[in-house]
């Protein structure tokens, strides 16, 4: 990929070698296609096992009485991928089965993809809204993070932050986006953290993860309920699920027996983890948009190489 892309800025350069302006066309043209540049999936190819052989692989809806959480990687989400109808439908379809679901690997430079999904998410009469982190990222291809919540189910309490890391250190190529949140009609409340992991550095960043938390705790120091969710590339090569990590004290939900990859691989990169399961209602797990909807492999990998995962927990009866 990295040889094609330098072979079209080669030749880009080499057009417009004698026009004044040339420089600039070509910056801007090499800038929009490293947003859009994904980085590598591992390929290991195993048998998959599918719903009707698995009966842990979840896919029916929150009832009333309880939030739906969770978190997507939507997988190089710009506008190349909003100008894309049938893709952009499905993603409408998927946020509208959660009250909240925090959205990772958004690389849109001119941030007009999240409003046009969000406003297709409402063309049915929804009433959703969203947050959205600022640009994040060490290099030229930055992320954002948001969090897309049905207005009617959740409030936003405070001002969503993103982690501010200590003077000196820098333990994450994108920091985390914390958010917290109340039921509307319920007394649940919880503090949200999401995360989209560098691959490489992905067994530091989750132990700094537990910074995170104790920052987040110091901020919000009467709640008991966080969650810290998203693609921690917690798996594979990236990440020893069988070795231990600082934040094995907490509850994952989504633990190594799930797979969140669309693709021909067994991965469990996806992840929720919870202090706090007092409100679990029983429902959690991995929405595999592709059986729900009927979608061919073609189509459910142009949504993304990821399954969304999600948690449902009890509206009322929270104590903290």
């Amino acid at each position: 990929m990295k040889l094609k892309l330098f072979t079209v800025i080669i030749l880009i350069s080499l057009t417009y070698g004698c026009v004044s302006t040339g420089t600039e066309q070509v910056q801007n043209f090499v800038e929009q296609q490293v947003e859009e540049v994904d980085e590598p999936m591992q390929e290991e190819v195993v048998d998959t096992p599918t719903p009707e052989e698995d009966s842990s692989i979840t896919t029916s809806f929150s009832p009333d009485d309880t939030l739906r959480i969770g978190a997507f990687n939507v997988q190089v989400f710009g506008v190349t991928k909003a100008d894309k109808p049938e893709v952009m439908d499905v993603l409408a379809d998927i946020v509208r089965t959660y009250d909240i679901v925090a959205i990772q690997e958004i690389r849109d430079k001119s941030e007009t993809a999240l409003p046009e999904l969000v406003e297709l998410v409402n063309s049915d009469g929804s009433s959703y809204d969203y947050v959205v982190s600022e640009r994040l990222g060490r290099t030229t291809s930055k992320e954002q993070y948001a969090y897309i919540y049905d207005s009617t189910a959740v409030e936003l309490t405070g001002d969503p932050q993103t982690y501010p890391e200590p003077e000196g250190t820098d333990p994450f190529h994108r920091q985390p986006y914390i958010a917290s949140i109340k039921a509307i009609n319920g007394d649940y409340d919880a503090v949200l953290m999401v995360i989209h992991t560098d691959p490489d550095e992905a067994t530091e960043e989750i132990n700094a993860l537990d910074d995170v938390l104790e920052y987040s705790e110091s901020i919000y120091s009467d709640e008991k309920d966080f969650i810290i969710m998203g693609d921690l590339n917690a798996d594979g090569s990236y990440f020893n699920e069988d070795g231990t990590s600082d934040l094995d004290e907490y509850n994952w939900l989504i633990d190594d027996d799930w797979d969140t990859t669309t693709k021909s691989t067994d991965y469990t990169y996806d992840r929720i983890i919870m202090t706090d399961i007092s409100e679990l209602n029983g429902q959690y797990g991995v929405f595999m948009y592709d059986v729900e909807y009927g979608l061919t492999e073609e189509e459910t990998t142009a949504v993304s190489d990821h399954y969304p995962v999600f948690v449902d927990v009890s509206v009322s009866g929270d104590v903290d």
